[in-house]
């Protein structure tokens, strides 16, 4: 069989250090070979056709995200091979069971980009890591087992890039487990591979008797390209629900008029802004990270100015797998006398208030 449009657009992803050169996006003279070979050695290359000519045109918010850099090579005291802890809470291959009532299955481990920021950057697009038929299997046995457990996230990797029978698989397996209620699927897609929106792949989400959530991963403004926003919109009328996640990138995404234009696209598009990610502890990703203090004003002043409905929740995951918290400034305050204050979004000013 032949293979599909999208997986013809997957395969012609640029993958080497050859066609990056070639392109114009490494350049020799800033990025010895010997460097080069280390980032390969260490991180995969990968970068969506259609971003091709914006990393060219040097749209940083493209290029920061695909394009490889010497600063990866600076690991850090800080930084960790496993960031969020995933292993610590992996009680089957390809299972990571943290919070009681959800679980992730990471159904596989390649993506159809590959993030300079990824925090499983450690196995993101190495396919030794890539669950088998059998592992699969443990994993269904699992989230049988344990009848608390009503959502399952599909992550990886990206879920999206499977071929139609292994997804209608999982779908399948999924849907006999009746303590299941949600499906949630964290993806880059609609942005990177927007082809892959396919009526056949809606037909296998809209065999589902679970409620579907598409949680699409866009970081700039500039990847809403007309092809994405109708693959959004085919999402969108087939019923999936849409939210958004986007990680706070130093040079990409650092920014109230960035954010704030990205957020308001999103929800006009239909996409409620869920999480604003503080970059992951990954190893050799200092470089994008924002001072948290300086997140934390970033989020404070989009509210007043932006719909409290596309502002996310700014959020840390905090190492060695303590879970995610939502990090926000004290807007409420009580006062020894019992009285409140709350910090205006409007001025800016500390307001007292009584009877509260």
């Amino acid at each position: 069989m032949a293979p599909s449009n999208w997986a013809r657009e997957l395969s012609r992803g640029l993958i080497q250090i050859q066609q990056f050169e070639a392109a114009g996006l490494i350049k020799k003279q800033e990025f010895l070979d010997t460097d080069l070979n280390r980032v390969q050695q260490n991180f995969d290359f990968r970068l969506p056709s259609q971003f091709l000519s914006d990393a060219l045109a040097g749209d940083e918010s493209i290029a920061k995200q695909f394009v490889p850099s010497v600063a990866e090579l600076d690991f850090k005291e800080t930084e960790l091979v496993d960031p969020i802890g995933d292993e610590k809470w992996s009680p089957v291959k390809g299972i990571t069971h943290r919070y009681p009532d959800r679980a992730l299955l990471k159904v596989t481990y390649q993506c159809a980009s590959y993030c300079r920021f990824c925090f499983r950057r450690y196995k993101v697009s190495d396919a030794d890591h890539n669950i088998k038929a059998e592992d699969l299997a443990r994993c269904f046995e699992y989230l049988k087992s344990d009848s608390r457990i009503e959502e399952v996230i599909l992550t990886g990797g990206d879920p999206l890039v499977l071929t139609d029978n292994r997804l209608g698989h999982i779908f399948e397996e999924l849907e006999k487990i009746e303590h299941i209620k949600l499906i949630r699927i964290h993806t880059r897609i609609p942005t990177v591979l927007p082809s892959r929106v396919t009526d056949n792949l809606l037909h296998i989400f809209g065999l589902s008797s679970k409620s579907i959530w598409l949680v699409a991963h866009v970081n700039s403004v500039s990847e809403l390209k007309p092809q994405a926003v109708q693959a959004i919109h085919k999402l969108k009328k087939s019923g999936v629900n849409l939210l958004s996640q986007s990680v706070l990138l130093k040079g990409v995404n650092d920014s109230i008029s960035q954010l704030s234009l990205l957020f308001k696209s999103l929800l006009h598009l239909g996409v409620k802004p869920y999480y604003l990610h503080q970059t992951d502890l990954a190893q050799g990703t200092s470089h994008f990270r924002v001072p948290l203090h300086t997140a934390l004003d970033l989020v404070s002043q989009l509210r007043g100015h932006i719909t409290g409905m596309a502002i996310p929740q700014l959020i840390v995951d905090i190492p060695g797998g303590h879970g995610k918290i939502v990090a926000e400034k004290p807007w409420a305050q009580q006062n020894e006398d019992g009285t409140w204050k709350f910090l205006s979004p409007i001025s800016g000013k500390w307001i007292e208030i009584s009877g509260m």
